[in-house]
Formats: structure tokens, sequence, C-alpha cells
């Protein structure tokens, strides 16, 4: 499957070895299905869960094999416009962005969306740039992409009701499970050094 080569590829990019546990089957399954299957009503995509699972993982992964389709002539369309959630606040600042941002781009992936501020100061004015861009493109039509750590209760509370309802209505909630792959990366790279360090020392002694 081209989605799970994606995954893997990336996972290597960051220098780690690819762990396909049964939740990580199940997420990349889960996405692909949505993708080409055609019968669900709903057209973006909310991958949610605690840190370190994969859903940033996953999401470049969604990059990638947009990429290989655009160059190989089966999807016609621009590269999908992924930021931080944080620096869409930024984004708003400048009126020209900001409408390619809303307009343009078939896909836009907000990134932790959660973690940046509910509200900001532009130009004297109070803006929500996430929750305005998310009603926009529920407006238009165009998809989202969004990684949270938030909760269904969480998402309600900071972005009010009217967006999480929207939200319910658009996005295929694909939840991860509990898995942390940084710790496990970690687990399994660090004793190395441990004992080399403590080999070293004793050495010494």
């Amino acid at each position: 499957m081209l989605l799970c080569e994606a995954y893997a590829a990336e996972v290597r990019s960051r220098g780690h070895i690819p762990m396909f546990t049964e939740m990580t089957r199940r997420v990349i399954m889960e996405l692909a299905t949505f993708l080409t299957d055609g019968k669900d009503c709903r057209f973006s995509v909310m991958l949610c869960g605690t840190t370190g699972n994969g859903k940033s993982t996953l999401h470049q992964a969604f990059n990638r094999v947009w990429s290989v389709l655009m160059d190989n002539h089966v999807v016609h369309t621009e590269q999908p416009y992924m930021r931080d959630a944080k620096l869409f606040q930024h984004i708003m600042a400048y009126a020209r962005n900001w409408e390619e941002v809303l307009r343009m781009y078939t896909w836009v992936g907000i990134q932790d969306m959660g973690k940046e501020p509910g509200e900001s100061m532009q130009w004297g004015r109070i803006t929500t740039p996430v929750q305005d861009l998310i009603e926009f493109r529920y407006d238009v039509g165009l998809p989202v992409f969004i990684t949270t750590n938030l909760t269904a209760e969480q998402i309600r509370e900071k972005y009010q009701e009217r967006t999480a309802s929207r939200l319910n209505d658009i996005v295929k909630v694909i939840s991860f499970g509990d898995i942390d792959y940084r710790r496990m990366h970690n687990e399994l790279e660090e004793p190395v050094a441990t004992d080399n360090n403590s080999e070293h020392n004793q050495d010494k002694k």
C-alpha cells in the first residue's frame, strides 16, 4: 500500500525504524479507505490522540503520497498546505496570504490544533484564525486535515459549539491509541549507549 510505504519512509527520514503495530496498521487502513472509497459524505480528516503516537507522521505520509500522485498526473492540484496551528495567526496578518490559505489550496493541514491561543490581536482587533479557517472551508466545501491532542470535549470548549458542530459534520475522526513511539524509540536506543558508558567507566576504574 502506497500510504504504508510513505509512512515507513517518513519514520526512516527521522532516523528511526518503522514499527507497524496493530494500531498503526489500523489507522493507516482507516485513512486509506476513507480517501479512496468515495462513499463517505465527509470530506476532511482529524487524527486524534495523545502525543508521540504517529499522528504527525501519518499526516506527513499523506503529503508524500499526494506528491507521488501529482508527479504521476493522477491528481491535478497543488501540494497540500500544512502548517503548525500557531502559525496561522501570523499568516492571517497578511491579507493576500490568508486569502490563499482560505481558497487556493485543495487540502489545508492544521498541525497540533489546540496548541495555538484561542484568540489573538491583529491590527487592534481580536481574531480566531484556526476557528475562522475551519468555518470558512466548511462553508465552501474545501477539506482540512487536522492533527490534535484535544479530546472532543476540549475541542468544544476551546472552539465553541458552532465550530465543533461543523467539525462533526465534515471530519472523519481517526483515533490513535496510547502508544508513545518517541518513548519506545528512546528506550530502544538508550540502553546501548548506557551499557557502553558503564563499561567505559568500569575500565577507567
